[in-house]
């Protein structure tokens, strides 16, 4: 878990949501913010060579969101 002290980012993406990520042949959601979680962290180490990202987490849930921006 991140320390108090230890920076961080929250990024907003807005005109989507769970609804709007592909379902699995047994109709099951498929976990696109885990995935896309995963890029983003990508991203930053190989594009960006941020190297000290320990973990990007999807937060798909707008109350979590606010108590999260809110600790900050």
């Amino acid at each position: 878990m991140a320390g108090e002290d230890e920076p961080r980012l929250f990024i907003e993406v807005r005109g989507v949501g769970p609804s709007d990520f592909p379902v699995d042949g047994d109709g099951h959601p498929t976990d696109e913010a885990v995935a896309l979680a995963n890029d983003i962290h990508d991203l930053l180490r190989e594009e960006y060579d941020k190297t000290d990202v320990t973990g990007v987490v999807p937060v798909v849930n707008p109350e979590a969101h606010e108590r999260l921006a809110n600790q900050c």
